[in-house]
């Protein structure tokens, strides 16, 4: 997809060249001809073909260029003077040169951007790598299949894209949105490296001492998240991770935690996050529950619509719902 939309990029430019050669073209021979300054200006679309198209590309506009302020374009309109041809060869051989040179550094920033790009990719999925084991190290703990932070992974991705098929949120969910979004849900437990194994493996029931150690967890993580969003502020992965991780316990009605918010103060990754997370909880097996059956979790997702989740968010996982319990038994079935 991306090189057809360079590929139009570069078309649109080239074409924006010509246009603008045979208009100062024009305007050289209107204003008097090749004795005026106007046909220096010719330069302009010259380094603009050069720098965003190939070299070819370049060098025959340049030529053509070239020829239209060269043998046919007087030197004096008005007494239809000729130029002196080795003025207009010339000049096209400075055209031709100077379409060289920019083409030349043109593509030398490109390599540079390039391999620039492509060191901060390797850095930045080594990153992902490490915030990923660390994650998958912190959902081992509690979850028997392994599969947790996958079957998130992907079902927030499904989530997203159905729901960007809604006008409510059509010009809010783009394709880096959903892609950041998916890698960033693995995080939602991150905080739980903090919370102590007696807690969160009690094959029992929690005292409201052990519940409320265990909603720290939201604040554990998102404080780790906040502390790497100092050194790099601009980034949407960390901006959306921290709204996931400190915010997916939240509900609808505000009985959530930690902050008790409601509604569209949730931020949307947190609403999305909140009832993929109670899905996959509902139909995995913990220490403290059998694995319910997909029937069983809709019909439970279906009382949580408008006090636990979002009910926009809900109706769209009951359109879609055998999607995600495809999806689900798929991945289960792959890692064991």
């Amino acid at each position: 997809m991306w090189k057809f939309l360079l590929i139009i990029k570069q078309t649109y430019f080239l074409i924006s060249a010509y246009l603008l050669s045979i208009m100062l073209a024009f305007l050289v021979y209107i204003t008097g001809g090749t004795h005026t300054s106007i046909v220096s200006f010719m330069s302009i679309p010259i380094i603009i073909a050069s720098s965003t198209n190939s070299k070819v590309r370049g060098l025959i506009h340049a030529t053509i260029s070239g020829l239209l302020v060269g043998p046919f374009m007087p030197l004096q309109t008005v007494t239809a003077t000729p130029q002196v041809p080795i003025n207009w060869i010339i000049r096209t051989c400075y055209f031709l040169t100077l379409s060289l040179v920019t083409g030349f550094f043109a593509n030398y920033y490109k390599q540079v951007y390039a391999k620039y790009h492509q060191i901060e990719k390797e850095v930045s999925e080594a990153h992902l790598a490490t915030i990923y084991a660390l994650t998958k190290l912190s959902e081992s703990r509690d979850d028997e299949t392994g599969a947790h932070i996958e079957r998130v992974s992907e079902l927030c991705k499904i989530l997203a894209e159905r729901l960007r098929d809604n006008k409510l949120f059509s010009n809010y969910i783009t394709d880096s949105y959903i892609e950041n979004l998916s890698k960033a849900s693995t995080l939602h437990d991150i905080g739980k490296v903090g919370i102590p194994d007696s807690i969160l493996l009690k094959p029992g029931k929690l005292t409201p001492e052990e519940f409320n150690i265990i909603k720290k967890h939201t604040t554990i993580g998102s404080k780790i998240l906040s502390e790497i969003q100092t050194k790099y502020p601009n980034n949407n992965f960390l901006t959306l991770g921290y709204h996931i991780v400190h915010y997916h316990h939240e509900r609808w009605d505000g009985t959530g935690y930690p902050t008790g918010i409601s509604q569209d103060r949730i931020p949307l990754s947190a609403r999305i996050m909140a009832l993929v997370d109670v899905y996959d909880a509902l139909r995995s097996k913990r220490v403290y529950k059998e694995a319910y059956s997909h029937e069983k979790s809709i019909d439970i997702i279906k009382q949580g619509r408008g006090s636990h989740f979002d009910p926009t968010i809900v109706d769209v996982f009951l359109e879609n719902e055998s999607l995600f319990r495809d999806t689900f038994d798929r991945i289960t079935a792959s890692i064991k």
